[in-house]
């Protein structure tokens, strides 16, 4: 019974794959390895920051109905406008108007 050669394949790209990537294979520089880690930020200003923002959020918290009804207007609206464009009941007269010569 010959193999078909999906399986085969499928194995060769799932190892190639599981390869590291080429940028991980570049070797360290000596100045790299001498430099000082970077600087990271203090994160007391991120939390000054958050805290700051706590009444924008408020605010928004408080728009967040205001916003909920004009959501809702708008569906209506769209739903109003979903019906067909011409009324069924005109339709039938302007047909017959469009086939008489």
């Amino acid at each position: 019974m010959r193999i078909p050669p999906v399986p085969p394949l499928a194995a060769l790209l799932v190892l190639v794959a599981c390869g590291a990537p080429r940028e991980a294979l570049v070797p360290t520089s000596e100045e790299a390895r001498a430099a000082p880690p970077p600087h990271l930020a203090e994160t007391a200003r991120f939390d000054a920051a958050l805290a700051g923002a706590s009444p924008d959020a408020e605010r928004l918290g408080a728009d967040a109905t205001a916003l909920a009804a004009r959501a809702d207007a708008l569906h209506a609206r769209a739903g109003a406008l979903a019906g067909p464009v011409v009324d069924p009941q005109v339709r039938p007269r302007l047909e017959a108007a469009t086939t008489t010569p």
